[in-house]
């Protein structure tokens, strides 16, 4: 059985592996992190030090990649083309109408920047050839770094070749700051960055403003924000804030869990972004 870990390089996922190098949880045979391209820097410089602990370990740490998310999504008409008519997978960005009405593009970036290409890298670690189809039994775990507190995320797989595995919720129960806490006790000296694409639109305002605070990934995003404003194929404006409004022109002072808003990102998350 092929013990896999969706690794997103957040804490979860971080504390998840670093519980199996210490022997407090299942044994890995290997973690995969999907790469779109565009994650913070410091969750980069954070999977290079993830590297070096699993390695140590005899556990391989795998980067894969579907494309350039940012690059693509400005190549794109955002209705599921690139400008070369090559099929492209949407971001759920917000849509203000001609006539007022909001909206959100329906999200595939997961699937296809997250979920495909690591389901890719189990086939070749499997040995399967290309066409060739998945067994018909479970021949693969899959472990997910989701917390006790966001049951919401589990997923019943779509195969029978495999089992999700949730050791924080199932095995070991586990509260995100639980995890955190654990981290902090085992590990002092490591701040574990929040793992999500800059230009994610679920982000929460407390989110926006931590990236604002990152003067080089802060213009990055509003580059990206100006740039989707008026993409081909939509009857309106495009934008990566819920209010339709240009980034840089949004009040972030105020948290949105402050002002009694839900927090996008744990209502919409799929299980593989961000843990």
């Amino acid at each position: 059985m092929l013990k896999v870990l969706s690794l997103g390089a957040g804490v979860q996922s971080t504390a998840l592996l670093l519980m199996s190098i210490r022997g407090e949880l299942e044994r890995l045979d290997a973690a995969i992190f999907a790469d779109t391209g565009w994650e913070p820097a410091a969750v980069y410089r954070h999977l290079e030090w993830l590297q070096t602990q699993a390695t140590l370990a005899r556990i391989p740490v795998y980067r894969v990649r579907a494309g350039d998310l940012r690059a693509d999504a400005l190549l794109s008409q955002v209705r599921g083309r690139k400008s070369d008519g090559v099929r492209w997978a949407s971001m759920p960005l917000y849509v203000l109408g001609d006539d007022g009405a909001t909206g959100m593009i329906n999200r595939q970036c997961t699937s296809e920047y997250k979920v495909r290409p690591i389901e890719r890298k189990i086939r070749e670690l499997l040995g399967l050839r290309r066409g060739q189809h998945w067994p018909k039994d479970v021949v693969v775990d899959q472990f997910f770094g989701i917390s006790a507190d966001e049951t919401r995320r589990v997923r019943v797989p779509d195969g029978c070749w495999k089992r999700h595995r949730y050791p924080f919720v199932f095995e070991r129960p586990m509260r995100r700051d639980q995890i955190a806490s654990w981290l902090r006790a085992h590990y002092p000296d490591r701040d574990v960055p929040r793992s999500a694409c800059l230009g994610c639109p679920f982000h929460s305002d407390d989110e926006w403003r931590s990236i604002r605070d990152n003067p080089v990934e802060w213009s990055d995003v509003i580059a990206f924000d100006r740039a989707i404003r008026h993409s081909g194929g939509m009857r309106g404006q495009v934008f990566l804030h819920r209010s339709c409004r240009p980034l840089d022109e949004v009040d972030l002072r105020s948290s949105d869990e402050r002002q009694g808003q839900l927090r996008l990102w744990q209502n919409e998350c799929l299980g593989m972004c961000g843990t």
